[in-house]
């Protein structure tokens, strides 16, 4: 009978290739809701040891014969509840909800505009 080792597990793994020690930007994945695209910007091995290079990988999505609500309202139609909210959903939803839009009608939290496509608000944690 013969005994394997199991692996073990290293405690650290570096995020970043060995000799590289700048900083570099965040993966990204990035849903595109008007053009429907998909897009994964990573930080890839450079052509050199040490460096990283981005990489962009992109889809186009073809749009839907319908628009997402009348995709829901046909199949509600023809009895396929799979994309609806159920009463007790629609009302937790509502309850978790409400006190967010009350305290931005408040001026208790700020909203935070920004422009679309942008990585987000000015000032964000991007490294969360």
């Amino acid at each position: 009978m013969s005994h394997r080792r199991r692996p073990t597990r290293p405690e650290h793994v570096p995020a970043m290739p060995s000799g590289h020690d700048g900083t570099t930007a965040p993966n990204v994945l990035r849903f595109g809701l008007d053009p429907e695209s998909l897009t994964l910007a990573l930080n890839a091995v450079g052509t050199s040891v040490g460096t990283l290079a981005p990489l962009a990988l992109t889809a186009r999505i073809e749009p839907p014969e319908l628009p997402a609500y009348g995709t829901l309202l046909l199949n509600v139609l023809r009895g396929d509840p799979a994309l609806s909210v159920r009463a007790d959903e629609a009302e937790e939803a509502w309850r978790v909800l409400e006190p967010v839009l009350s305290g931005w009608a408040r001026d208790l939290v700020p909203l935070e505009e920004y422009p679309a496509g942008s990585l987000g608000p000015p000032g964000i944690d991007r490294n969360r």
